[in-house]
């Protein structure tokens, strides 16, 4: 259990390879001029296309403004992992989760009321191991229209890696509760995402060392932790503080989220912490 751990600590940036691979394969589609599916028929229809046309067994539930669709498989890591860290996914796992991402993104762009938030999670039955992606079902439809460079489509989705010992044998998805995720939620978790794929970035990560980045929205606030050590100076200075910033700004106006009142950030190795009204952070130029 404790090599299982450092496993998924390394696998915290890895998460993010599969996310491009994911949008990758769902954004060469020709987008639908009228919907197919009514809205109570998109649950249904993602987990039947699944059985029918790719023999997978998923279970699909809407709670409020989210789709969860659950995917048990046997192996989530790639055998070899442990010794070769470039090889991070089963291959067959792959395929069931290209299949499904597939499945949804067609479902989803054809509806006439689709969710606005999608997450699929795919447990590891054996080891016991959870990976949620989450992601905008507007971004999907711009993803197919072009209106998204590929890039950023790929940032846009929220990858996770969880330890979860009670989805062992779990072939329904009962080890865990959906809920709605609310659109502050989800921006909570991609900005906090993009903090962390900021910094280890090519462009970065020979210069900065992240240890944290975490986040939280409550009562209208969003808070935003992190512990980032500049390890060399790069060749393009490069504040820590306002590279954070940015990204907060770029996620709130980008979505045009407005219902929020402020921004908190603290710098976990100065315990410095500065708080933002809402006007600040709309009104902050941003470069991304």
């Amino acid at each position: 259990m404790m090599r299982l751990k450092l496993y998924l600590k390394n696998l915290i940036k890895s998460a993010l390879l599969f996310v491009s691979l994911s949008s990758l394969l769902i954004s060469g589609c020709s987008y639908p001029s009228e919907p197919t599916y009514k809205e109570k028929e998109i649950p249904n229809k993602i987990k039947k296309i699944c059985k029918e046309e790719y023999g997978l067994n998923v279970t699909t539930q809407r709670v409020g403004d989210t789709l969860w669709i659950y995917a048990p498989v046997e192996q989530i890591l790639h055998k070899d992992y442990s010794t070769d860290q470039s090889k991070i996914f089963d291959e067959k796992m792959l395929d069931k989760l290209r299949n499904i991402l597939i499945t949804v993104g067609r479902v989803l762009i054809s509806s006439d009321t689709p969710p606005q938030i999608f997450t699929l999670l795919v447990s590891d039955t054996i080891l016991g191991i959870d990976y949620r992606i989450t992601g905008n079902t507007l971004d999907i439809k711009k993803s197919y229209a072009g209106f998204i460079p590929e890039e950023e489509a790929n940032r846009r989705y929220v990858a996770k890696f969880e330890l979860a010992p009670e989805a062992i044998g779990d072939t329904s998805g009962l080890h865990f509760t959906p809920y709605n995720i609310t659109m502050g939620e989800f921006l909570k978790e991609q900005i906090t995402q993009r903090i962390s794929g900021r910094f280890q970035s090519e462009e970065l990560k020979n210069y900065f060392k992240i240890d944290k980045s975490e986040g939280a929205f409550q009562d209208g606030i969003f808070s935003f932790e992190y512990s980032i050590t500049k390890i060399a100076e790069p060749k393009t200075k490069i504040k820590i503080r306002n590279e954070i910033l940015n990204i907060i700004a770029y996620c709130l106006k980008t979505y045009e989220f407005n219902d929020f009142l402020g921004i908190s950030i603290r710098d976990l190795l100065t315990d410095e912490k500065l708080n933002f009204t809402k006007t600040e952070i709309l009104s902050r130029p941003t470069n991304f």
